[in-house]
């Protein structure tokens, strides 16, 4: 009986023997399936995706403008052509023509036999214009040059440039010699005679009031 007890004693310790060899081959190997070193098993996790940070855009510097002179003038018109024809009229002074700053209007023999230059000065896109024809007043003294002023209700620019018109005189108007010319609502000026032919006469300003 006792010899029966202690091979059931040997057996069972070499089973125990067997088991914890068993044990600790399984902790040995990492790689085991379902298996991990502490003894669970871990389940892969997905990285959580990463949202990129917002770059500030660079700053972009002007490009240096240059600063505008308020004392600059505007830039004088061309001159005007000669050979404009009765009831014409542009920007700017007669070819040879010397302008003022003190007279709103100024009248003188264009080149061309028979026919006046009339100089006004006042908003370029707003001029007084001229008529056409010139006509002697009703003593026979005086040719009479009428202008005609721009509509009251039109935008104006705020320069004060020239415009020539040309005027028709009538045919039996001596220019060799000096002739007075009325401007209607302006005043009185004598023309003098040009000083060759071909040539533009000496302007004859009316003065401010």
């Amino acid at each position: 009986m006792s010899l029966l007890r202690s091979r059931v004693r040997g057996v069972g310790a070499v089973g125990a023997v067997a088991l914890l060899a068993l044990l600790a081959a399984g902790c040995a190997d990492p790689g085991a399936p379902g298996g991990s070193s502490d003894g669970s098993s871990a389940s892969p996790t997905e990285p959580e995706p990463t949202e990129p940070e917002p770059t500030e855009p660079e700053p972009t510097e002007p490009e240096p403008t240059e600063p505008s002179d308020p004392d600059e003038t505007p830039a004088e018109p061309d001159p005007a052509p000669s050979d404009l024809e009765p009831g014409e009229s542009v920007r700017g002074l007669p070819d040879g023509v010397e302008g003022t700053m003190d007279a709103p209007v100024g009248v003188g023999w264009s080149p061309a036999d028979g026919r006046l230059f009339v100089v006004t000065y006042g908003s370029s896109s707003c001029p007084r214009l001229a008529e056409a024809t010139a006509d002697w007043d009703d003593g026979h003294e005086s040719v009479v040059v009428r202008l005609v002023d721009p509509p009251a209700d039109k935008i104006c620019t705020m320069d004060y440039m020239p415009t020539t018109s040309v005027v028709a005189v009538p045919d039996d108007v001596d220019a060799s010699s000096p002739v007075p010319v009325r401007l209607a609502g302006e005043g009185r000026v004598e023309v003098t005679p040009r000083p060759a032919p071909g040539k533009p006469g000496p302007m004859a300003w009316q003065p401010a009031d």
